[in-house]
């Protein structure tokens, strides 16, 4: 394992998890695992990416579809959605119903492209104001999330949240950014409007994906009272 830089290869990747190397290819394929960097026609893995899909689990079933996460979203934070039709709402509460917290996380985990970058900490402010803050991010910045997710606030110097495909090129450009496994500056690609601004709904999705045990558990309290509302 390379710890130092954060990337361990497929072939230690497929052992960590369990799985052959060709399954691997598919999880990097289907969004489930991070692809730090390319050695020439060597893909490094995102070892905590490794290690968040070793703590989640694999099960089967595809990531929902981009229209579906939107759909979601709409309906754990406002209880209705007009993404979708109303045959296929029905179904989609009806399918949320049945769904523990942990398969709701896997089933959304498709909702942006990770990648992860290294800022100077004089930069860190205007990466900040150029995403939509979600995780820890969200939490550090707004103290009525904090408190609704019963979670203190810090003072971390790292920056996590969305940003659309073309302002993640400008961001990246004016701000220096370099990519980095363990950097401090998670840039979460998505065209998904939804995702584009601080949801709570959203910061539990992925707070139930941290490696903090503290922040997964509220992000998974969360999204257990949402669906529990919702059903």
């Amino acid at each position: 394992m390379s710890a130092q830089n954060g990337t361990i290869s497929t072939g230690e990747a497929a052992e960590l998890l369990g799985v052959s190397m060709r399954q691997v290819q598919r999880l990097v394929s289907s969004g489930s695992l991070t692809v730090a960097e390319t050695v020439g026609r060597v893909q490094l893995i995102d070892a905590e990416s490794v290690q968040r899909l070793r703590r989640q689990g694999l099960r089967r079933g595809r990531p929902w579809s981009m229209t579906t996460v939107a759909a979601v979203i709409d309906l754990l934070a406002e209880g209705t959605t007009e993404r979708v039709s109303t045959v296929q709402r029905a179904r989609l509460r009806e399918r949320l119903a049945g769904l523990s917290a942990e398969d709701l996380v896997r089933a959304m985990r498709c909702r942006a492209d990770v990648r992860r970058f290294r800022a100077a900490e004089s930069f860190l402010g205007r990466v900040r104001e150029g995403v939509a803050a979600t995780g820890a991010t969200a939490i550090d910045s707004d103290a009525a999330l904090a408190r609704e997710f019963g979670l203190a606030q810090g003072a971390r110097v790292a920056v996590d949240g969305y940003v659309d495909n073309s302002s993640a090129i400008r961001l990246i450009r004016r701000c220096h950014l370099s990519a980095d496994a363990q950097g401090n500056v998670t840039l979460r690609l998505t065209d998904l409007g939804s995702l584009l601004e601080t949801n709570p709904v959203t910061v539990a999705l992925d707070l139930s994906e941290s490696l903090d045990s503290r922040e997964r558990r509220s992000g998974l309290d969360y999204l257990r009272k949402r669906l529990k509302e919702l059903s």
